[in-house]
């Protein structure tokens, strides 16, 4: 079971304009990540980065990295068009890869083909 008593401690680093409804977005996104993870998440950091003048070659990124209970590591980027649909692409990327966390594939290894199929 899991100790959802103590909150992690979560941190947002910004790089370039990153609008003040699209920073609430990503900081509410990963809390709710953080509470509905298989294990506990002890810190979890996000970073934003938008170009001065956003341009194609330099669309927007976001970059997350949770600590889990038992010094597990689980981290994500992606780039898109805009701040938030970087922040969605994060979110599901980070939900992908909490997945095998999940106790009922608990004995599975890490990865994408069940045991029987590798």
């Amino acid at each position: 079971m899991k100790d959802r008593t103590s909150l992690p401690t979560v941190t947002e680093i910004i790089d370039g304009p990153v609008a003040s409804i699209d920073r609430v977005y990503a900081f509410d996104r990963i809390r709710d990540l953080c509470r509905a993870t298989p294990r506990v998440v002890r810190r979890a950091r996000t970073r934003l980065t938008s170009p001065p003048e956003p341009t194609p070659d330099w669309p927007a990124a976001a970059e997350g990295t949770l600590l889990l209970d038992g010094d597990l590591i689980v981290c994500a980027a992606v780039t898109a068009v805009t701040m938030r649909e970087a922040i969605d692409l994060l979110m599901a990327r980070l939900r992908h890869r909490l997945r095998p966390l999940d106790e009922r594939t608990r004995d599975q290894p890490i990865g994408n083909f069940p045991a029987s199929a590798a």
